[in-house]
């Protein structure tokens, strides 16, 4: 997950460092989950706005350690906001 949204969950620097492992795995392609079902903050709700999360993965993509391409997620459930 690219922000757990839980106590203890991963830092910036550990999503990063996987990040990498992924791509240097083989990965052609990294899908930005966010959130874990044990988590009190909604993800997926409808009271949550669409594409609210999609920040997550402009911050990995602007820190320049993949260059594969990155799939935002949750609460992306229309073309246009997958575009944006």
């Amino acid at each position: 997950s690219m922000l757990d949204l839980v106590d203890d969950g991963s830092s910036w620097d550990e999503v990063l460092h996987l990040a990498q492992a992924i791509e240097d795995a083989g990965a052609t392609i990294v899908n930005t989950g966010i959130g874990w079902h044990e988590a009190r903050i909604p993800t997926i709700a409808t009271s949550v706005p669409r594409g609210a999360y999609s920040q997550v993965t402009e911050r990995l993509r602007a820190e320049g350690v993949l260059s594969i391409p990155l799939c935002a997620t949750n609460r992306i459930n229309a073309p246009h906001i997958g575009e944006r």
